[in-house]
């Protein structure tokens, strides 16, 4: 896990450097951009992060920013600051995504506050999206065979009743079992449901976890397909 990193994207330097000085107080490391074209061409994203974004920058608004980074898949949680804020603003910032927006001046107490609540939250996010992308690592190394036999373990079928349905020899299905534990690294069926059925980051499987799909940090894992659809 990288260093904890704020970005903040405002026009205003002055602004920006007083909030970069305040995050340095507490040891959080900063980057500053003073155009959101060049935030949302960043490569890579340090995790964990938060985002404290204006909510009227130039050519384009803090919202717009935010839905584009939502729609590449950037997770991280966005805060907006604005001299502007009203009641309609700060509502459609959370349906878009926001975690909070405070008004100009901020407090600066209650600014570290919830940027340090909210990067401790992408922390947790961020492990939980590590497990994700390890699990679906592992899940790509089986064949067709081994895939259809994972389906068998993860519906609890018996090794007969699995035989039955794929038409193969109980031996066989017992010897591709044996294969799926050893590339999944589980140690029994129990094992191997655990690491498969639950993603920490959305409480889904990794098979379906969305958030991994085009994160600048892990990078794109494609179609959300469920994996014994993939061809």
């Amino acid at each position: 896990m990288h260093e904890p990193t704020v970005y903040i994207v405002d026009d205003d330097a002055g602004y920006s450097a007083s909030l970069a000085a305040l995050f340095a107080s507490v040891n959080l490391r900063t980057e500053l951009f003073s155009h959101p074209q060049t935030f949302l061409e960043q490569r890579r994203i340090s995790r964990p992060a938060c985002a404290v974004l204006d909510m009227r920058l130039p050519g384009i608004s803090g919202l717009d920013v935010l839905r584009q980074m939502r729609r590449s898949g950037w997770t991280m949680p966005v805060l907006f600051v604005s001299g502007h804020a009203d009641v309609a603003t700060a509502v459609r910032a959370l349906h878009a995504g926001a975690c909070d927006m405070l008004e100009k001046p901020v407090n600066d107490t209650l600014l570290l506050q919830l940027v340090q609540r909210w990067i401790r939250a992408d922390a947790d996010s961020y492990a939980g999206e590590m497990i994700c992308r390890e699990t679906r690592m592992k899940l790509d190394t089986l064949t067709e065979r081994e895939k259809a036999i994972l389906d068998c373990v993860l519906r609890g079928l018996p090794n007969k009743v699995a035989a039955r349905e794929l038409k193969l020899s109980v031996k066989a299905v017992e010897g591709h079992r044996i294969n799926v534990l050893h590339k999944m690294g589980a140690s029994s069926p129990v094992d191997l449901f655990r690491m498969v059925a639950t993603c920490p980051k959305v409480g889904s499987s990794p098979l379906h976890c969305c958030s991994l799909r085009a994160d600048p940090v892990l990078g794109p894992f494609g179609p959300g397909t469920d994996l014994f659809d993939r061809p």
